[in-house]
């Protein structure tokens, strides 16, 4: 792993735990986990290297110290320097466009079934069946039969066209081409990605860089009509990396229920309902204001920002009757709010 990712990632400029960092790269999916990943805007890099041990990052992290990169406070957290800062817009990466919360279970999945179906098209197009398909597996066999018996021939060639037509565009001219030029179909082969990436960069570069180019895509794909043909097709797979049982909470919240009968419904405890419910505020439209008491708001509004720096244990000192996962949705819609007007 690069030493500027872990730098970046600490960018935010706030003291932390480095094993909070560790297990939302790994993909540790509970509410504490996420809610830091949202707190330093790093949820996007959830399950991101699930495969790095932690004696290997905690390596990383002591190198980064002793480099003078990062800081150790007396309390164990850790605080980027202003020569890491430095080493990080040196750098000059752009991690905006990677969303593995929203994709990265299913991303590469994506993509070969999306190469698949242009295989599948292309030679359809030139009514050709004497090819070798990429897929055999009945995963991408099975869901791309499916939707091309959905519509005509000529209908479903006119669309798909049509539909990669406008997504490129959107892309931009490098994204583009990076993945045209992946495309098989008839008379075509394609080259694979790392074919098309300098040979001068590292492995876990150019495995940033893939993931930043494949998650704009599905980004975009996601901006296409409901009806359009590549977003259904790709649609079942992105939602897989939702957490299920909370999806069902999600349905369960439009009844007006109380969360004890909610939990009761669902034959699961209160505190998993609200480990949901607190997931769900990170992304997703929220009701705040049915969660969150005028009195909690009363006594949170008084409070100093940043948000980021809150502690529970703190505020509680002062105001015994102040409820956790109250104070946590506050906590989140004050930053969704923040930033979205920033």
């Amino acid at each position: 792993m690069n030493p500027t990712f872990i730098l970046a990632l600490l960018q935010h400029g706030y003291k932390v735990r480095t094993s909070t960092l560790y297990h939302l790269l790994k993909g540790k999916r509970t509410s504490s986990v996420l809610l830091y990943g949202f707190l330093y805007e790093n949820l996007r890099f959830f399950q991101f290297t699930p495969d790095l041990s932690e004696s290997k990052f905690n390596q990383l992290i002591t190198r980064l110290i002793e480099q003078k990169l990062l800081y150790q406070t007396s309390d164990d957290k850790v605080q980027i320097t202003a020569q890491g800062e430095m080493l990080v817009q040196a750098a000059d990466k752009d991690f905006s466009q990677i969303d593995n919360y929203r994709f990265g279970k299913t991303d590469e999945a994506i993509w070969r079934l999306l190469q698949f179906t242009v295989q599948v098209v292309s030679h359809l197009s030139y009514v050709n069946k004497d090819y070798i398909p990429l897929e055999q597996s009945p995963l991408y066999q099975k869901q791309v039969k499916m939707y091309i018996k959905s519509m005509p021939k000529s209908l479903l060639i006119k669309n798909v066209k049509e539909e990669w037509h406008y997504i490129f565009s959107c892309l931009g001219r490098e994204d583009a081409n990076f993945f045209a030029q992946q495309f098989s179909g008839y008379e075509r082969t394609g080259k694979a990605s790392f074919q098309l990436m300098e040979s001068r960069q590292k492995a876990f570069e150019q495995f940033l860089i893939k993931k930043a180019k494949l998650h704009h895509l599905l980004f975009v794909m996601e901006q296409l009509p409901e009806r359009s043909f590549l977003k259904r097709l790709v649609a079942p797979l992105i939602n897989q990396n939702e957490n299920k049982s909370m999806a069902e909470t999600r349905m369960y919240l439009k009844t007006e229920s109380s969360l004890e009968i909610l939990a009761q419904q669902r034959s699961i405890k209160v505190s998993t309902i609200k480990d949901h419910l607190m997931e769900l505020a990170l992304t997703n439209d929220f009701p705040f204001e049915r969660f969150i008491s005028n009195k909690t708001g009363r006594i949170l509004a008084e409070q100093s920002k940043p948000y980021q720096e809150w502690e529970y244990r703190t505020i509680k000192n002062i105001f015994p009757e102040l409820d956790y996962f109250e104070f946590r949705l506050y906590q989140i819609q004050k930053l969704r709010e923040e930033r979205e007007y920033s």
